[in-house]
């Protein structure tokens, strides 16, 4: 009987060392989790893209699906460094070109995880000018591009998605009243999209012209990814664009300047992307703005969760 004992007591406590072997590995699975990936030097960062497109019926635009995927296609070869007018970069900025490393594609699926074309067409007579607000005055609320119950749409999650907007911007006079505009990072999410008109939009006609390269998107997209123009604040030579390997300028440029062209004791990089002159004399960005972009996208960073979302 005594043995009968002693073999029970050997075998619960071999099942119990069992037990205690077994929960010890199983601990392992709930170790703290690695760190988040952070963004290697060469990673390419892909962003999809949602665009909104409201037509007025009242006066119509044309807006083909193939001028809106040449429009992607000049964002791809602009914030890669693949567009080939950048070899026109001037002798003294060319060690400073970069390939900021974003590519940009027509979203797959919308928010609901359903098939989309990455387009979403709709009719309505309010204005790319009902997305902005210059008196700063009116709450979101009164933003009706971003609201479908106010004529506009609504926008797709800002961490998973870039808004772009394409809405009339003419003024009364018939006349193209600005080419577009961009929310920079941090901005309320209701409205964190870029707008853009149609006759600045990609590079099939109709055009406006001197905006005909679909530059006027690269550059509001940069702003959309924390970049400021390039002559800072406008008439001043002490406030830049935070970024050290751009040259302080006094004012913006327009049209095509040619260089050298010089303020502020340098040479302006007036065919930087951030300026504001035609599509054909823009065609670079530099290094420490690359560095600026990316940033977003680190640990911290204002528009991280876009890149956890699509990594």
């Amino acid at each position: 009987m005594l043995n009968k004992k002693n073999e029970l007591k050997t075998i619960v406590f071999f099942l119990f060392i069992t037990l205690i072997l077994s929960c010890s590995n199983d601990n392992s699975n709930n170790l703290p989790p690695n760190d988040e990936p952070n963004i290697t030097p060469n990673e390419i960062i892909k962003i999809p893209v949602v665009i909104h497109v409201i037509n007025p019926p009242s006066d119509p635009f044309s807006i083909s699906d193939e001028k809106i995927q040449s429009q992607i296609d000049v964002l791809n070869q602009d914030y890669r460094k693949k567009n080939p007018d950048h070899i026109k970069t001037p002798q003294e900025f060319k060690n400073l070109v970069a390939d900021v490393g974003i590519e940009f594609y027509l979203a797959e699926t919308d928010p609901y995880g359903v098939p989309t074309s990455g387009i979403i067409r709709t009719e309505s007579d309010i204005s790319g000018f009902s997305g902005k607000d210059l008196t700063g005055k009116l709450p979101i609320e009164d933003y009706k591009l971003f609201f479908t119950n106010k004529g506009g749409q609504d926008i797709w999650p800002r961490d998973k998605y870039l808004n772009i907007y394409i809405a009339s911007l003419m003024d009364k006079w018939g006349k193209l009243g600005f080419a577009g505009y961009a929310y920079s990072p941090g901005t309320d999410p209701r409205i964190d999209a870029v707008v853009i008109d149609p006759r600045v939009f990609g590079t099939l006609p109709p055009l406006e012209v001197n905006y005909d390269l679909g530059r006027t998107v690269t550059h509001e997209i940069g702003h959309w990814l924390n970049l400021i123009h390039v002559y800072g604040k406008d008439g001043s030579c002490e406030i830049g664009d935070e970024v050290a390997d751009t040259p302080n300028q006094k004012h913006q440029n327009l049209g095509a300047p040619a260089h050298p062209k010089s303020s502020c004791g340098s040479n302006d990089m007036f065919m930087n992307f951030m300026d504001r002159v035609n599509d054909n004399s823009m065609y670079m960005f530099t290094k420490g703005q690359k560095e600026r972009v990316r940033n977003l996208f680190k640990k911290g960073g204002l528009r991280r969760q876009l890149y956890l979302n699509n990594k």
